[in-house]
């Protein structure tokens, strides 16, 4: 066969030997063969485009195993409160307002629980920059919603308000009043009060998520789709459009979120219908079911084996009842669905873990590929059992590290034992459980895949400390690559034509600054995504390309 195009380069083709190559040639958008220069030679033509990359590492192209990439909106509907202190915070509010008169309300995103303290953020901070207007700023977690004053009136949310069921409207111990702070699902009390969010405004959010996915190697990526404000309808409309459109250059793999308060047999009809709808589609299907077990620890609702170490000293909140979670989940594997499951607590990923035991024992076959991911607080034992029953670990290495507020924040819930011990990797890796790598986008901003490769080595984060946290979790380059590229492809199902270089998949391929296989570990994280290429085609390129010289410049013949 004929090469239409040629690269050569160093490159870890993530193939079950972990082998180097010296480069591939491709046609017809599909790697046809890997080796050698003398061997991939064979294969060139007059006619063919021979390009070599003479510096830095190629592999294959990234998956992304947990995004929730629809709530982009979040980030392009208004400001984002990233600061380090509430004054900081503040001030983003008071510059975005500065830019953005008027009196339509304000949903914006990224504020750290931790600031607060243990009783969270309070109205009064944000009505003393806006007083005129409903302000709504999700967490960085999103997991509870800050509001001022004006919002909670136009929630019509006061003293004499209720929980809504698993949810927590946190009031003032003295005066009953709310503060401020909603909590997992009382947050949708604030629906109705939201600026407008359509299928247009989906649309450009998916599409952005995407720009900013492909500057990051990402090629393929999972959202599993929970809106607080029940807008699945719109966000699904919003993919259906793109993928009509042809602009989806990712390969998106999608689950629907079922909870307890949803009637099973309406949400897999409805599910059912997209399963076939996108059938045998490339750039998009659905074919997961994802689970809520839990909440966070520092909203104190993870849902942990043993109390929290601050009042009221219980275990937190179980979203769902272990007996119909059982029943819910053998529905999804009988039906062909992977099940999908965010876990933070320990006694959480028992459920989990529980459920996936109950429902393979019932359904026949062995290739379930169910997945728990986040896996905070955690045990030996579930690791021995994940191994046991081939549940995958979807890992957020982006926040294995000690951060500012490691103590201040994590502390005062889970104690120093608990806290020291936290967020397997190693542990999975030595048992032989498949990870695959989450960011949990826009929880983490930006999603830079190397810092994510820096942290499974190193588990540090080098703008904080350079002390490992609990570093007998660290893996090795070779492992923490396979976690980004055929193992996140195993997990989205796209195995067989996606996540490593070989012959008859998919030349899907990432050009890095840095040969990572010689590099110091400690320097991993300087590593840039030079090119992204889906097909063999170039679908991003960085500009330091063009700017820093030869040693980071494609040379073609």
């Amino acid at each position: 066969m004929r090469a239409e195009k040629i690269i050569y380069g160093k490159t870890f083709t993530a193939d079950c030997d972990n082998s180097i190559a010296e480069g591939f040639a491709i046609a017809s958008g599909k790697v046809i063969a890997v080796g050698t220069r003398d061997q991939i030679e064979r294969y060139k033509t007059p006619e063919t485009k021979v390009i070599c990359y003479d510096s830095g590492l190629i592999t294959p192209g990234f998956t992304e195993g947990h995004a929730h990439i629809s709530q982009t909106v979040e980030l392009m509907a208004g400001p984002v409160l990233d600061g380090d202190s509430i004054e900081k915070c503040q001030k983003q509010l008071a510059d975005y307002l500065r830019k953005h008169p008027g009196d339509e309300p304000v949903l914006g995103s990224g504020f750290d629980t931790g600031l607060f303290g243990p009783k969270g953020p309070d109205k009064k901070y944000l009505d003393c920059v806006c007083d005129s207007r409903p302000v709504m700023i999700m967490d960085s977690g999103h997991h509870s919603i800050w509001v001022n004053s004006k919002a909670l009136d136009a929630a019509h949310i006061s003293s004499d308000t209720r929980d809504p069921e698993k949810g927590h409207i946190v009031k003032d111990d003295k005066t009953g009043e709310p503060t401020g702070f909603l909590q997992e699902a009382a947050v949708y009390l604030m629906k109705d009060t939201l600026p407008h969010i359509g299928v247009e405004e989906y649309k450009r959010a998916i599409l952005k998520y995407q720009e900013i996915a492909l500057s990051y190697g990402v090629t393929n990526a999972f959202e599993p789709v929970l809106s607080y404000w029940h807008h699945e309808e719109e966000i699904c409309e919003a993919y259906r459009q793109l993928e009509e459109e042809k602009r989806l250059l990712l390969s998106y793999r999608i689950a629907l979120t079922l909870t307890p308060d949803m009637d099973p047999k309406t949400f897999f009809d409805r599910l059912d219908n997209l399963h076939r709808e996108f059938s045998g589609h490339q750039s998009l299907q659905f074919n997961t079911v994802k689970f809520f077990m839990d909440g966070v620890v520092d909203g104190h609702t993870a849902y942990l084996r043993e109390p929290y170490e601050r009042p009221p000293y219980d275990c937190g909140m179980a979203v769902y009842d272990q007996e119909e979670l059982d029943r819910r989940v053998t529905m999804a594997l009988d039906k062909g669905y992977r099940a999908h499951f965010h876990a933070i607590g320990d006694a959480a990923i028992d459920m989990a873990i529980n459920s996936c035991q109950a429902a393979q024992n019932f359904v026949e076959g062995d290739d379930f590929r169910n997945q728990i991911t986040h896996l905070q607080v955690c045990h030996e034992d579930q690791a021995d059992r994940m191994a046991d029953l081939g549940i995958m670990a979807v890992v957020n290495p982006y926040w294995h590290y000690k951060t500012e507020l490691y103590e201040p924040l994590e502390f005062p819930f889970l104690g120093k034992e608990r806290v020291e011990h936290m967020y397997y990797l190693g542990s999975y890796q030595r048992r032989g459980i498949v990870m695959s790598s989450a960011s949990d986008f826009p929880v983490t901003i930006p999603p830079d895949t190397m810092d994510c490769l820096h942290m499974m080595v190193n588990r540090f984060d080098h703008k904080h400390s350079k002390e490992a946290y609990f570093p007998e979790e660290c893996i090795s380059v070779e492992d923490a690559l396979r976690v980004l590229t055929i193992n996140g492809a195993y997990q989205l199902d796209i195995e067989d034509h996606k996540g490593s270089i070989e012959p008859g998949k998919d030349a899907d391929f990432v050009w890095l600054s840095q040969d990572l296989t010689s590099v110091r570990p400690m320097d991993i994280y300087k590593t840039r995504i030079l090119e992204t290429d889906i097909c063999g085609k170039a679908v991003y390129e960085r500009n330091e390309k063009k700017d820093r010289g030869r040693d980071l410049q494609a040379s073609y013949i």
